[in-house]
């Protein structure tokens, strides 16, 4: 999507597909996908993956970025032909490894981090890079209408500030500046908050220079220890046409600061809500009372705007239809069960409102299922999608509801409730493949870790448990669901983390009983 190519220098890149390894994935060719679930996935000819077609037909660098970002011109072209805007950016400071064998007269452009080598935005080098990449943003997308500029989320852990202010033109920027930011709890936090700022500097006054027309926005991660706790600081000291947003804290769970009304008064502010937490991406995410609620709050807080981040489009619809029907009319104030009932009722049916509402209404106002894991990010384990007697009971009374009314109904609705259920059919399937993996999972972790196991016994009751799992009842259950390229990204990540940890297990436990 975006190319920085700096003194010949093009980093490998691409769109992850299902034989890329990031993320918590494991490679995977679509051949190999449990039961039948491959079949489904059209292909580009001589394609093994799943995922965007330039990804998965691309054979070089330079054809990965060529074909990434004519598909994001396109994007660009449909969304101005809608009348919507875009933006486009990235975290500021973080680079591709490639770089840091670069120096100048020996000079390292980078202080040493924990997670990450944090670049000197004081240093010729770092500064060049960073231009490369607005300057390819502009020159491939010469319409974009802003530039997003993100605080990286984790980048500082382990920066030795005192180290760092060795360089003597960033200590010179961190004496003239630290005082900016009073609100940061600490010197580490002030480094941080004075580092932002030189960067966003820079950028401002790079895109002036080319004459571009797009806006400059910062963004940033909603933690007390990441982006709020340096706004104040970055308002007193950065021009007033740069755009303000961050990121709702607690994935979307908690609402935007009270502070931003303060800054929206000489400022443009974003609040930015999430229509699902990347925490939970293989589970419904009721959310409709905290769009309901954010929204109304930053119309109150005089923000000029609100920005909803997803990762899905089926799962999270009810969520983005609140949000943009609060966003769009402030006035109005419609309860969370009357919101509830309007969606079902054009989706089901007026009967499916009135079993299912209630339902849903109460799982969303006490997100009940907020602490059910399945988070993206992380290498699977079996204690994902793991549900407690609540959060079961309430999917079986949706699934029992579902299943009664599906006998009443035909055509769309009946189609579009067929799809709907199975959503909570998986998701109580998962929990139990889930409970049959754990014996095996734990007996695994427990020789790695050194502990002794006694006897074949245990080996033989986790293998029994393990085939008795309903694998295949959950996998054709998930087919059911499968009404976008969305839920086949899911599919295919049920298949990377939980077929491939089910056959590893059922390997060790049949290699473990030879053994015996």
């Amino acid at each position: 999507m975006i190319k920085i190519e700096y003194k010949n220098i093009l980093p490998q890149a691409c769109f992850d597909n299902s034989m890329t390894a990031r993320w918590g994935y494991l490679p995977m060719a679509v051949k190999d996908f449990a039961f039948d679930t491959g079949k489904i996935f059209q292909l580009p000819v001589g394609a093994e993956a799943f995922g965007n077609n330039g990804s998965i037909t691309s054979h070089s660098s330079r054809e990965h970025y060529e074909k990434a970002q004519s598909l994001m011109r396109d994007v660009l072209k449909m969304a101005h032909e809608r009348g919507i805007r875009m933006a486009m950016g990235f975290e500021f400071g973080v680079i591709p490894p490639e770089y840091f064998s670069l120096n100048v007269a020996g000079d390292c452009f980078y202080w040493a981090g924990e997670s990450n080598m944090i670049p000197n935005p004081k240093s010729q080098i770092a500064a060049e890079i960073h231009y490369a990449a607005i300057d390819d943003i502009l020159n491939t997308y010469p319409d974009i209408d802003y530039i997003w500029m993100w605080l990286n989320e984790h980048s500082f852990m382990g920066v030795d500030v005192q180290k760092a202010l060795r360089d003597k033109p960033f200590a010179r920027a961190y004496q003239e500046n630290q005082a900016l930011f009073k609100e940061a709890a600490d010197s580490s936090a002030r480094f941080v908050g004075v580092w932002a700022l030189e960067y966003m500097k820079l950028t401002y006054k790079h895109l002036k220079s080319k004459g571009s027309r797009a806006k400059l926005i910062l963004g940033g991660w909603g933690g007390g220890h990441q982006l709020p706790s340096l706004l104040k600081g970055l308002d007193r000291a950065l021009p007033q046409d740069i755009i303000f947003s961050c990121l709702n804290p607690d994935l979307g769970k908690s609402p935007q600061p009270d502070f931003l009304e303060e800054i929206a008064r000489t400022r443009s502010v974003w609040a930015v809500p999430w229509l699902e937490g990347d925490h939970q991406l293989w589970h419904f995410q009721p959310r409709v009372n905290m769009m309901r609620e954010q929204v109304k709050l930053a119309a109150e807080q005089n923000l000029d705007g609100v920005i909803a981040i997803h990762w899905r489009t089926e799962e999270p619809r009810f969520n983005f239809r609140t949000f943009a029907h609060f966003a769009s009319d402030k006035g109005t104030d419609e309860s969370v069960d009357q919101l509830y009932d309007r969606y079902l009722t054009e989706e089901f049916g007026e009967e499916a409102a009135k079993e299912m509402t209630p339902l849903l209404a109460r799982m969303d106002r006490e997100q009940i299922q907020w602490n059910v894991p399945s988070p993206e990010f992380y290498a699977y384990t079996p204690e994902w999608g793991l549900l407690d007697e609540n959060n079961v009971r309430i999917r079986q009374e949706l699934v029992s509801s579902g299943e009664s009314l599906l006998k009443k109904l035909r055509g769309e609705k009946r189609e579009n409730l067929k799809r709907f259920i199975a959503m909570f059919r998986f998701e109580l399937l998962l929990g139990e493949v889930d409970r049959a993996m754990m014996p095996a999972f734990i007996l695994k972790k427990k020789e790695v870790q050194g502990e002794k196991i006694n006897g074949s016994q245990e080996y033989m009751d986790a293998y029994r448990l393990l085939v008795s799992a309903p694998v295949k009842e959950m996998f054709d259950t998930y087919m059911e669901r499968v009404h976008s390229r969305g839920e086949l990204g899911v599919l295919s990540s049920l298949n990377q983390r939980v077929w491939r940890e089910y056959n590893d297990l059922k390997i060790y436990l049949e290699n473990k009983i030879k053994e015996k």
